[in-house]
């Protein structure tokens, strides 16, 4: 557990000690208050702002940086939803 902590920097302190054990039940409570659709919505309206209200036009590399990260966290919400998705449908 410590490395875990030490891996998040110790930064969330709103994360429960039963979280840390097993962070199904909130990653499930996650899609109950953002379906899968409606967040990969607000991460793009999140990253074409990012755009749009960037001081400086973002180009090259730090354009490409983000577009790859949001890719990959549309690709980890998509894989948080099919997991807590299995994991329910196996403890029906």
């Amino acid at each position: 557990m410590e490395e875990i902590l030490k891996a998040l920097n110790y930064q969330p302190v709103d994360i429960s000690d039963e979280d840390l054990d097993n962070p199904v039940p909130s990653i499930t409570y996650f899609f109950v208050n953002h379906p899968i659709h409606e967040s990969r919505t607000k991460l793009w309206k999140l990253y074409e702002g990012w755009i749009h209200f960037a001081a400086e036009s973002p180009e090259g590399e730090e354009l490409t940086d983000m577009l790859f990260f949001y890719n990959q966290l549309v690709e980890l919400l998509n894989l948080c939803y099919v997991f807590t998705t299995k994991k329910i449908e196996l403890n029906k």
